[in-house]
């Protein structure tokens, strides 16, 4: 789970370091590079500058609306490169004339500085000696590659790329400036070793989706708290997902209402879960899988807003909560959106009777199933009337069961629930009132893989560098992370697109 924002507080702290400062972005073309240097500009107090080497002003405006509109209020220079060749041929003719004025043992930084590429010597001059300045470089590569192969054939002794970079951080470094070098190559090269800060930002394929991933090699002067962020470009924007709670998120967030009222379907209070799953049948069975590591907080977070909607809708809920989950816990699920008379009048939970709690929940609380003679039937036929009781259709209800909770009733009753008799059970539940159920379960246990074939809904939720990812199975989905809510939602679906 997260929060979206536009940088990591890594790289806001970096740019909040001293000048100068050299930052190295690493990438493969179309992996959010030009993106990123974006945020990096939105997000600089300075003078901001942004030389292109590769794609030109008209068509950077037209695809990154951002860029035109940060040029048109004045907040930023973008230097377009695009067109012009490099003017070193003449410049080094021009030292060569000079050349013996100058003394072997004691080079001018200055006179070398004039070998530089134009667009950096462009940069430089448009920035202030005295107001920290941001120079985007996009791309070094570009720019340096295409020097070099211009100008290999003048002289014998022309400057490396190596050489180059040293001197062009030398005469960064004169000034307050923050530059920024956009480079595609994979490998780490002097350059990474003499900036002060170096991130990539690559694509992945992970099960079969593909993820977005920034990692941050070093900072210097700035403690990395994470080092990796999966991010999004979603809309022309760079936004980074940070872990939980990191992000803003009110005591009591709210559910999305319902836009319009639709027969036989249950609104699941989140219009994220809307846009890319739908609404919940009547009749039909959604499962919830979960890999071993993703928090309980992250199954409530996708719930709470679906529980709530049913109540308000006037509808019945049952819970099967998994082991050692208390009445409390569930309760407040309901907390700040749902009144305590109506949790007690329409919601169940099959689960043991607390201890001493400081709510007084067992009006809600059905009696657990049991072996012995006379005990109550595993079939829970307490829980089956309460639902059929009921049984208005404009008014659905609502099962929520724990894979793990079933397995514990089976514990009490040898064989209660089988990968066999799961299924069956399953329909003859939702069909006795105006039902759908939500099965919740680890992937790898038995009853989770006998219900997969019947449900309409199949998600998978897994846990990685603190984040929880949200894959739609059935229906396919992209790759979602989950979250945190503001003050407008409980909680969001984030594309990592």
């Amino acid at each position: 789970m997260g929060a979206a924002i536009d940088l990591p507080n890594e790289l806001t702290q970096f740019l909040d370091r001293p000048a100068p400062q050299t930052l190295v972005i690493r990438g493969a073309p179309g992996t959010g590079k030009s993106l990123l240097a974006l945020a990096l500009i939105e997000a600089f107090p300075g003078r901001r500058i942004y030389v292109s080497s590769r794609v030109p002003r008209s068509r950077l405006t037209f695809d990154i609306p951002s860029f035109g509109r940060l040029s048109d209020i004045g907040q930023l220079s973008v230097v377009d490169m695009t067109a012009g060749g490099s003017g070193l041929r003449t410049t080094l003719r021009s030292l060569e004339s000079v050349r013996g004025l100058v003394e072997p043992e004691a080079p001018s930084d200055n006179l070398r500085s004039l070998l530089l590429p134009p667009e950096v010597l462009e940069g430089w001059s448009q920035a202030s000696p005295s107001v920290p300045t941001l120079i985007v470089l996009d791309s070094w590569d570009a720019i340096v590659e295409r020097h070099v192969d211009i100008t290999k054939d003048v002289h014998d002794a022309l400057p490396s790329r190596e050489e180059l970079e040293r001197v062009a951080l030398a005469q960064m470094a004169q000034a307050p400036v923050f530059l920024v070098m956009v480079i595609e190559h994979a490998d780490a090269g002097q350059l990474e070793y003499l900036a002060d800060g170096v991130v990539a930002v690559i694509r992945e394929i992970h099960e079969d989706r593909m993820e977005r991933w920034l990692h941050i090699e070093k900072l210097r002067g700035t403690r990395i708290a994470h080092s990796s962020y999966p991010f999004s470009l979603e809309g022309g924007r760079f936004q980074c997902i940070v872990p939980l709670g990191m992000g803003p998120r009110p005591a009591t967030p709210p559910i999305d209402r319902q836009p319009s009222p639709s027969p036989g379907q249950i609104w699941p209070g989140s219009s994220d879960y809307a846009t890319f799953f739908g609404r919940l049948p009547v009749g039909k069975l959604t499962l919830i899988e979960l890999d071993p590591e993703v928090p309980n907080s992250a199954v409530a977070m996708m719930v709470a807003p679906l529980l709530n909607q049913v109540v308000a809708g006037g509808g019945r809920v049952l819970h099967i909560p998994p082991p050692g989950m208390q009445p409390t816990e569930i309760w407040k699920l309901y907390l700040g959106q749902t009144s305590k008379e109506d949790f007690l009048r329409q919601v169940r939970l099959l689960c043991p009777l607390p201890g001493i709690e400081t709510e007084d929940l067992s009006p809600a609380i059905l009696p657990l199933p049991s072996s012995n003679e006379g005990g109550y039937s595993p079939r829970v036929p307490e829980a089956a009337r309460f639902l059929s009781e009921n049984s208005d259709p404009g008014k659905p209800n609502l099962a929520v069961l724990s894979i793990a909770g079933l397995e514990a009733i089976n514990g009490l009753v040898p064989n209660a629930y089988t990968p066999t008799t799961l299924p069956g059970l399953s329909l003859t539940y939702i069909h006795q009132s105006p039902l759908h159920g939500v099965f919740i379960g680890y992937a790898e246990a038995p009853l989770t893989r006998a219900v997969r074939p019947m449900v309409d809904v199949h998600i998978r939720l897994s846990a990685r560098n603190g984040r929880v990812f949200v894959h739609g199975i059935l229906p396919r989905t992209p790759s979602l992370v989950l979250s945190d809510g503001d003050e407008k939602t409980h909680y969001h679906l984030l594309l990592v697109v």
